[in-house]
């Protein structure tokens, strides 16, 4: 079946100086002839009159890609049009009445999965790139679109797949009794591969923090400044800030970036002992949230909180999330500055000074900083690709035990096939349809 010829708006909706109209497909060159009156050639970028039904729409700048050198692969068409609404609504209607079908959301970067210009993993980096807020997660989208996991995931799955092979040619020849793969060297294989994997499955929380924002948690007692803290350190006034205890009860998140990243901060209830119920689930889901945070801002006022009472909150909070950074912060220092004993009680001391709250941004960008991975290295920030992963290293393990208690090739051979199947999946050397159409129905329209 001869594929359709799509067209979307490829820039955001809104008046803008300039919108770009993409189309994509085999008669792009012959609906775009319709509307534009120079000959097309490729490659290159022409200036003229967009026309609809004869009439001159608007000046543009028409961009043409002869496939398969272009993004889709295929004859692709970008025109560069004046962003007024009613010109791209007359332009899109024009193009649809010429042939042309609305493209689906993702619709031209599927296309260029299935054309080979990238493969899934690069796909979704794409749309990992577009929706970038900071330095760090653009940086982690270039790495995946210029192929740093398809790269590794690739070495690892052709290495399987030669053994795998030479497995399934013992099972041609099973009356014969032959063995073809070497079972030391299988063995030396399955436990370097699942050594690698589970390198990468390590690096989620980090690639998945970086992606979508570290998730940072202010805790502490009521009126400790938490929610004052909150407020400065996004300049808005996202929080209500009182001197009544108990204030916030629910958790409060708000994003944004410091540095080379983006911070999901979130403000939660002050801990402490309440017959008010909902005050209680309010700190409940403060410790809830203390669990999954990466870093832990612990906010402390030293005049109102004994040493014991900050140790021992503290010392719970480390139980709780042992893996995440745990800052103590001590609050309302322009109460307690002469008392040069209380400063040892903590990390870092706020104030009401701006040069407190500059001590505390650089310790933060410090502290990213030293925990951003080297260029070289793989992050996984996709939770598909971790729950691949996830269920490779599970067929590799089952493989490995197979293989020391001597089973049958035929259900080594099931492993095997099993753990490459779930690798191939990342890239897309193995994919269900279904699969496509979730992933790039996550895309905008015109991507």
């Amino acid at each position: 079946m001869k594929a359709s010829t799509i067209v979307a708006l490829a820039t955001p909706q809104g008046i803008g100086a300039l919108a770009v109209i993409r189309l994509s497909g085999p008669e792009a060159f012959g609906i775009a002839a319709k509307h534009f009156k120079q000959t097309v050639r490729p490659r290159e970028v022409q200036l003229g009159l967009f026309s609809q039904a004869s009439k001159p729409l608007d000046q543009v700048l028409m961009t043409s890609f002869k496939g398969p050198h272009s993004f889709t692969g295929e004859d692709v068409i970008e025109w560069t049009f004046h962003g007024s609404h009613f010109i791209i609504e007359q332009a899109l209607a024009a193009l649809l009445n010429s042939g042309a079908t609305l493209a689906q959301p993702g619709e031209f970067t599927q296309r260029a999965f299935m054309h080979g210009k990238l493969d899934l993993a690069q796909a979704e980096a794409v749309g990992d790139l577009i929706a970038s807020e900071s330095y760090a997660s653009h940086e982690l989208a270039m790495r995946q679109l210029k192929g740093s996991i398809s790269n590794k995931l690739q070495d690892l799955r052709q290495q399987m797949i030669d053994f795998a092979a030479l497995i399934e040619l013992e099972l041609d020849f099973g009356e014969e009794d032959v063995e073809f793969a070497n079972r030391d060297k299988l063995a030396a294989l399955l436990l370097e591969i699942q050594h690698v994997v589970a390198n990468m499955l390590s690096t989620f929380k980090q690639g998945q923090a970086i992606r979508e924002g570290v998730p940072m948690i202010i805790a502490g007692a009521p009126n400790a400044g938490k929610s004052t803290l909150l407020n400065r350190l996004v300049h808005d006034d996202r929080a209500i800030v009182s001197d009544i205890p108990g204030t916030t009860r629910d958790s409060i998140e708000v994003k944004f970036r410091l540095g080379q990243h983006m911070f999901r901060l979130i403000d939660t209830a002050g801990i402490r002992t309440s017959d008010d119920a909902i005050e209680q689930m309010g700190v409940e889901r403060s410790w809830a949230n203390i669990q999954q945070a990466q870093v832990i801002l612990f906010l402390a006022d030293p005049i109102d909180s004994s040493i014991d009472e900050v140790n021992t909150m503290r010392s719970r909070m480390k139980d709780l999330n042992p893996e995440a950074t745990l800052l103590t912060l001590l609050t309302k220092r322009d109460r307690w500055a002469n008392k040069q004993d209380i400063k040892h009680q903590g990390d870092i001391c706020i104030g009401k000074d701006d040069k407190d709250l500059k001590v505390l941004e650089r310790h933060l960008q410090d502290l990213m900083a030293s925990q951003m991975p080297d260029s070289g290295q793989v992050l996984i920030a996709n939770t598909r690709h971790a729950e691949a992963l996830k269920s490779s290293l599970g067929a590799l393990k089952r493989a490995e035990d197979n293989l020391n208690q001597g089973t049958s090739g035929e259900l080594l051979a099931f492993d095997l096939r099993e753990a490459l199947g779930h690798i191939g999946s990342i890239t897309g050397e193995v994919v269900a349809d279904d699969l496509l159409g979730s992933i790039f129905s996550r895309f905008c329209i015109g991507k």
